[in-house]
């Protein structure tokens, strides 16, 4: 006869898990207390001791199920709080965490040249060309605020092209009496917001592997040089384990080549998500071993029986793989010096003709061009942007950061998708600018091809058009990671600026000023720079809800939205223009998807009427 389960284990009480707090923990307490305990405790009151240990028993229960509810939502980058658990999640989707965005621009310099008395072309005179100079990259500019920008490309007046045109736009200068006295140069250059500092570190002599060195000043937007006394450049790759870098170099023809070098003094960055300062970690080899193999003899690590036929226990250190400098070499026993440029933010979207003050500059002249000409060129040189720099952005908050990893989770280092395009847009390295926002569109003429809308912000914080420079770069950037048959165009998006016109009935005991300031705050939260986005349309109705849920407003008879362009009341807003009455279908003001709502000035382009 089969043994009774239920004789043999006596009875079994039913358990529930689904117990969430501190009450429904108490009740299921005490239900099971006066269940198996009543003979022992007959009273559970608050004020008892029964009533003591059911309230420790259920406190203890509320916190561990606080805490479990807690740690599985740091699990998730969309309920993540706590900032250490989203920097992890941002590090390990491969995103890298940066500081304050600088801006870029293109800025002209120009400089004045002689005319060769003995030389003529065409029967034309000609620029004394031994006296054109190179600006070597690093010079310095500012504006009359403050803002320093940094030449990042080499400028060479002397360059021409195949035709031996030169390159350089040319304007020749007549004197009073109608003789050509001198020639104007004038060339381009990208130039970048930030303050250029070199950090020198000294480094002992005793071996640390994976060294780490965290830089003084925060916000570094890139790394231009780190060097040792010893002459070694150190260069910055994604992992340690990579042992090459591509270094880019330039022909004598002008052409640029790339060819691809070994790296065995190399460095990760990472920048911390609480303060913005970045830590270089160099590699676990040790430097005097550098020559050597660097792979580990396999025989070191082996046991050493040595013909025995016993042994006693051996222990293995997985450290002497690490010695080697497969991973890179640590610095020991020198000097390093890091040079880096740090700074950004908004502020640094600067208007056209704002950069004006040349701070540092070194120019490079043939050993043939005569001093007085020289001297004429250095004291000639003068600069400024035709446009205005765009690009500035303050670094990306929590919130910005935990948004890109679901995006960047799904992106394989190419772009195939439309959200790996956009994920790699909003990532754009902090040296090449920042894009507000962008939208991408299949090209109607070209199956192969898409069209990229983008958009940025000023220092103010409106939107506007990106600049030049900041397309080349995104173009530069993107082309690295695009797959080899797609095509992409890169066109401004259209800023459509609106008025919202409010007309509502208050209450006869409203304070009507009061009233009106409450709604106008209000829209404006509805409608903040943070809540655009290219191709979102308006509806009307999340302004009337709005505005007919404030206390004291009866009704809200009618609202309009009015497009504003070019200068109102010495007010300057987009000069794009749009019938948005023609766009209003359903309660809805339409937008297309290379075109994004603004209200640039919200404390005059909400007007409230009251009836």
């Amino acid at each position: 006869m089969a043994d009774d389960i239920k004789n043999k284990f006596g009875l079994q009480r039913k358990r529930s898990y689904l117990n969430r707090d501190f009450s429904d923990f108490r009740l299921d307490l005490l239900r099971y207390a006066n269940i198996y305990f009543k003979d022992k405790i007959q009273d559970f009151s608050e004020a008892s001791l029964g009533g003591l240990f059911l309230d420790m028993a259920a406190y203890v229960g509320d916190n561990m199920s606080f805490y479990l509810d807690h740690q599985f939502r740091e699990m998730d980058p969309t309920t993540a709080v706590e900032p250490q658990n989203i920097e992890a999640m941002v590090r390990n989707s491969g995103i890298k965490i940066t500081g304050n965005a600088p801006a870029s621009v293109t800025v002209n310099f120009y400089i004045d040249v002689d005319v060769n008395p003995t030389k003529t072309a065409n029967g034309q005179q000609v620029p004394l060309e031994v006296s054109l100079p190179r600006i070597k990259d690093g010079a310095k500019l500012s504006t009359t605020s403050g803002i320093v920008f940094n030449l990042v490309e080499e400028i060479n007046f002397a360059e021409k092209d195949e035709n031996g045109v030169y390159l350089a736009e040319i304007t020749p200068i007549v004197d009073a009496s109608g003789n050509l006295s001198s020639f104007v140069f004038m060339r381009s250059g990208l130039c970048v917001s930030g303050t250029t500092t070199t950090q020198a570190v000294n480094v002992g002599n005793n071996f640390i592997p994976f060294r780490t060195i965290t830089l003084d000043e925060p916000h570094v937007s890139a790394v231009m040089r780190v060097y040792d006394s010893d002459g070694n450049d150190y260069y910055e790759v994604e992992s340690l384990s990579q042992d090459t870098v591509f270094r880019k170099n330039k022909l004598s023809s002008g052409d640029s080549s790339i060819e691809v070098i070994t790296a065995p003094y190399r460095y990760i960055s990472s920048t911390a998500i609480t303060n913005r300062t970045m830590t270089l970690r160099f590699g676990s080899g040790d430097s005097s071993t550098i020559l050597e193999n660097t792979v580990p003899d396999p025989s070191d690590l082996a046991l050493p029986l040595y013909g025995k036929q016993t042994f006693s226990s051996f222990s293995l250190d997985p450290n002497r793989l690490l010695s080697s400098p497969s991973l890179g070499v640590s610095p020991v026993n020198t000097t390093l010096n890091i040079t880096y440029r740090h700074g950004g933010g908004a502020q640094h979207n600067v208007e056209p003709q704002a950069i004006n003050t040349i701070d540092e500059i070194e120019y490079v002249f043939l050993q043939s061009a005569p001093y007085a000409s020289t001297q004429r060129v250095k004291l000639s040189t003068a600069v400024s942007n035709p446009g205005p720099a765009r690009g500035g952005a303050a670094a990306p908050t929590l919130s910005d950061l935990k948004n890109f990893v679901t995006a960047a989770r799904t992106m394989q280092n190419r772009i195939v998708t439309k959200d790996d395009l956009l994920a790699r847009i909003y990532t754009l390295p902090t040296e090449f600018g920042v894009v507000y926002r962008a939208n991408v569109l299949p090209n109607p003429e070209n199956a192969l091809s898409s069209i990229l809308y983008i958009v940025s912000r000023d220092s103010a914080g409106q939107l506007s058009q990106s600049s030049d420079a900041l397309k080349k770069n995104l173009s530069t950037y993107l082309n690295e990671f695009r797959l080899i048959g797609d095509a992409m165009d890169v066109l401004d998006a259209s800023v459509i600026n609106y008025q919202i016109k409010i007309t509502c009935r208050f209450s006869h005991n409203a304070n009507k000023y009061e009233l009106i300031s409450l709604i106008l705050r209000k829209v404006k939260d509805l409608f903040g720079t943070s809540t655009t986005a290219l191709g979102k349309s308006i509806v009307k109705s999340d302004i009337q809800n709005v505005v007919i849920n404030q206390p004291g407003v009866i009704s809200c008879v009618s609202i309009e939205l009015v497009n504003i362009s070019g200068t109102v009341q010495n007010r300057e807003y987009s000069t794009m223009q749009k019938n948005l009455d023609l766009a209003l279908k359903d309660d809805i003001y339409f937008a297309e998807p290379h075109e994004i709502y603004e209200l640039r000035h919200p404390n005059n382009d909400i007007i409230v009427t009251v009836l």
